[in-house]
């Protein structure tokens, strides 16, 4: 089967990615308007736009929408925050199912805070991290199960992106596993979404 093949394949399929579900925050700032803060003294860094787009586990899904992938959802957790509510509106606009997305008090929406000289164009400062550092609340972890469980059944692709970076849990079984489940093709990845996409297909 070659590329093309597989391309036309795609369309009307249903695909359920689930992972880290991540948020990309592409802020450019401008070094001219660097005013020492009267605070601490420290040069402001004074961000003048900001592009939110779906990262990790949803960059996955936002490139098999592209590739014409019919209904594909993404399954992962976010926190009740600003950061999770910029996601979801990421995520609808490029039309992916977001609806089966855990919210749970107390865990940090996973975003990745780009900074972008707006004069140059390059990221140029230092990446600012949401993170976890803990794992997940057993319940909320129950809850991700549940949902998976349900849906698995209507996806005829299920694609598992890992970008935790915790030693524990389905990061550890990531590396090396990949194999059907009733029938659907399974792939699971780690590390850069740009590469788990690539390995999937």
């Amino acid at each position: 089967m070659n590329v093309d093949e597989i391309l036309a394949g795609m369309a009307g399929q249903s695909a359920l990615v689930v992972g880290d579900v991540c948020l990309d925050r592409w802020c450019r700032y401008d070094p001219g308007l660097a005013e020492r803060s009267r605070e601490t003294g420290i040069p402001r860094i004074a961000v003048t736009d900001v592009e939110c787009t779906p990262g990790a586990a949803g960059t996955v899904a936002a490139n098999l929408r592209a590739l014409g992938a019919g209904r594909v959802a993404v399954l992962g957790v976010v926190g009740d925050d600003g950061h999770a509510y910029e996601l979801r509106r990421a995520l609808q606009d490029r039309g992916i199912d977001g609806s089966a997305v855990v919210t749970a008090a107390g865990v940090s929406t996973f975003t990745y805070t780009k900074l972008i000289n707006r004069g140059s164009g390059v990221e140029d400062l230092a990446r600012v991290d949401y993170v976890n550092a803990c794992d997940l609340p057993a319940a909320v972890q129950g809850v991700v199960v549940d949902r998976f469980r349900c849906l698995a059944e209507q996806a005829e692709v299920i694609i598992v992106s890992d970008q935790a970076e915790l030693e524990r849990g389905c990061g550890r079984r990531s590396r090396n596993s990949r194999g059907p489940i009733r029938g659907r093709w399974c792939g699971w990845t780690r590390g850069p979404a740009e590469n788990s996409f690539a390995a999937c297909l």
